[in-house]
């Protein structure tokens, strides 16, 4: 698995946002919900603010074998849909790149 994954952010606030990604995003959201199946084929990464090894976000990472950042506190709110980020699984980092 790829350790460092950099694209596009889509901000995930509410269930529906699921329904409004349309490529390859790098998911963010406070964790994730059984909806986010409708659009797993288009996420490249989770990052996500909840850190737990039984989570939600977790087990959709393992079963589909999507690389998953959790713990990232503040996540919504320093990134915003659109921004071109770089996921770092090695040193667990999510940051903007230009």
């Amino acid at each position: 698995m790829n350790k460092i994954i950099s694209g596009k952010a889509f901000i995930v606030r509410s269930e529906r946002d699921y329904y409004k990604i349309k490529k390859e995003v790098i998911l963010i959201a406070e964790r994730t919900h059984p909806d986010i199946v409708i659009a797993i084929k288009k996420v490249t990464a989770i990052v996500t603010e909840i850190d737990n090894k039984l989570c939600h976000a977790a087990i959709i990472s393992r079963e589909y074998g999507i690389p998953l950042l959790m713990g990232i506190a503040d996540a919504t709110k320093n990134f915003k849909t659109g921004d071109k980020v770089m996921v770092n699984l090695d040193t667990k980092t999510i940051c903007k790149i230009k």
